[in-house]
């Protein structure tokens, strides 16, 4: 490796550009280039959005970014395979090189990494069955009210289950359109899932009906011990279903806000310009 604290700067104070170049690495000695970039000392980069000042600095925060993300994309294909029922598929790579280029192309800085790929469990599988079937929900809750659009601005509807496109009618309005279709996925964001909150208020609610019917039963039985355990029961999860039916009536506000400013913007959709 070559130097690699290089100044950031020529001579004459102007910033001093690099490359990057992440290879896949393989016994055969095969080397295929996964990713690359480029950038400027001194300014963000464009990948990993830091700021660095030599070439080890980019080396290390672009290298780690990358491998990252690699592992991140293999816990996302083995998760599709296995929801499809297909084999696990082969990482894109287990070693990877990280090569720094200076300006004029010589190697300023190299790494090497083996990844280790965390096991993929079936809780991971389950918890990605619920998103794909929030995402789904989400999907039909927009088809249904830009649907809703359409016809109350009595256009043609799509054909099938084509997912009505809402081209604003007047160009002026798209970034407005853009930006409160983006409000309302962020307050979407930012809160619970309905069904997750309904899911835990049942759930606290259950268990301290269960708990309290478990108290009489050891009581009339004269079993103290089993009755103070069923007293704790109650005791904890009392506090949940207060908690849980706040969280699901501020729930409903949000997601009756977010519809709202999506209904908004469907109409300004719709609308046809306006001559001033």
């Amino acid at each position: 490796m070559m130097d690699g604290t290089a100044a950031a700067e020529t001579p004459e104070g102007h910033p001093v550009s690099y490359r990057w170049e992440a290879v896949r690495l393989v016994p055969e000695g095969e080397r295929t280039v996964l990713e690359r970039g480029e950038g400027v000392f001194g300014a963000a980069d464009p990948t990993c959005g830091r700021v660095c000042s030599n070439y080890v600095e980019v080396g290390t925060a672009v290298f780690d970014d990358v491998c990252e993300g690699l592992i991140a994309e293999h816990h996302a294909d083995v998760l599709d395979a296995r929801i499809e029922e297909r084999a696990d598929p082969e990482p894109k790579a287990r070693q990877v090189r990280m090569v720094v280029f200076d300006p004029e192309g010589a190697e300023r800085m190299t790494a090497t990494a083996r990844l280790s790929f965390r096991e993929v469990t079936g809780k991971d599988l389950a918890d990605y069955r619920k998103q794909l079937a929030l995402w789904e929900k989400r999907e039909n809750e927009r088809r249904a009210r830009r649907l809703r659009a359409v016809v109350a601005a009595g256009r043609p509807l799509p054909e099938g289950d084509e997912m009505p496109r809402l081209v604003p009618a007047d160009p002026r309005l798209r970034g407005l359109i853009s930006t409160l279709r983006v409000e309302a996925d962020t307050v979407r964001e930012e809160i619970y899932d309905l069904d997750h909150c309904r899911e835990q208020l049942a759930l606290a609610e259950n268990t301290v009906a269960a708990a309290r019917r478990a108290e009489q039963t050891a009581r009339a039985n004269g079993d103290l011990a089993e009755a103070v355990h069923a007293r704790a029961y109650i005791d904890r999860w009392t506090p949940r279903i207060g908690r849980w039916a706040s969280l699901l009536e501020l729930t409903t506000e949000a997601y009756m806000d977010a519809a709202a400013v999506d209904d908004l913007a469907d109409r300004l959709s719709l609308q046809p310009p306006i001559d001033n």
